[in-house]
């Protein structure tokens, strides 16, 4: 999965060409699948040479997964933004969720391309959400450390349980008409209310 098939660009304008290319495509595999999207069809949307388009990429799937790694790379930066004034464990929790839950409402495509993953190529998609995993459980191992989770839970299974958490929260705030943050803070301050203190009264 670490091979690389594609190529960026050198100067500017071949950088312009590039990122029409990958917003063409991202729409178009949000819109249509993978495997219902053609080169053809992102060449043409693109407006741009077949020529240009393997100048850039060696076939369909490098494409797709530059585009995959390049939401990656985005949701770990926003979260990273997020949590940067945070000290302590919950803080960065209670703010990557709401980092997380603001990026999903800026850009709903990427829980489309993200979740296709699965049906261009399961390794894909397996990658994915693991290495999301190992570097959650390596912040969970610290927090650990620190006495601020606690040790007889899998830290595995946790950083999985946290993970679907912020992605199914993020489909309820996907699903409303508007968001103000008010509204993230309100369900942010809901997910953290059960991670502390449970769904359970006895």
């Amino acid at each position: 999965m670490d091979n690389i098939n594609y190529r960026l660009p050198k100067r500017k304008d071949g950088q312009k060409t590039f990122d029409r290319i990958v917003e063409t495509a991202k729409k178009l595999f949000s819109k249509n699948g993978y495997q219902a999207t053609s080169i053809n069809e992102i060449i043409e949307k693109a407006h741009i040479a077949t020529g240009t388009f393997y100048l850039y990429f060696d076939d369909k799937f490098a494409l797709y997964k530059f585009v995959l790694g390049n939401y990656r790379h985005s949701i770990r930066k926003a979260i990273s933004e997020g949590i940067k004034e945070a000290h302590t464990r919950y803080d960065k929790e209670r703010l990557g969720i709401r980092a997380f839950l603001k990026f999903a409402w800026q850009d709903p495509l990427a829980y489309r391309i993200i979740w296709e993953s699965m049906f261009a190529d399961k390794e894909l998609f397996r990658e994915y959400y693991e290495t999301f995993s190992h570097d959650y459980v390596r912040q969970l191992k610290s927090a650990v450390e620190h006495g601020e989770v606690r040790e007889d839970i899998d830290l595995e299974t946790l950083s999985y349980v946290l993970m679907g958490i912020s992605n199914f929260v993020g489909l309820q705030v996907l699903f409303r008409e508007t968001l103000t943050d008010q509204d993230l803070d309100f369900i942010t301050g809901q997910v953290m209310n059960i991670l502390h203190s449970g769904m359970f009264t006895k």
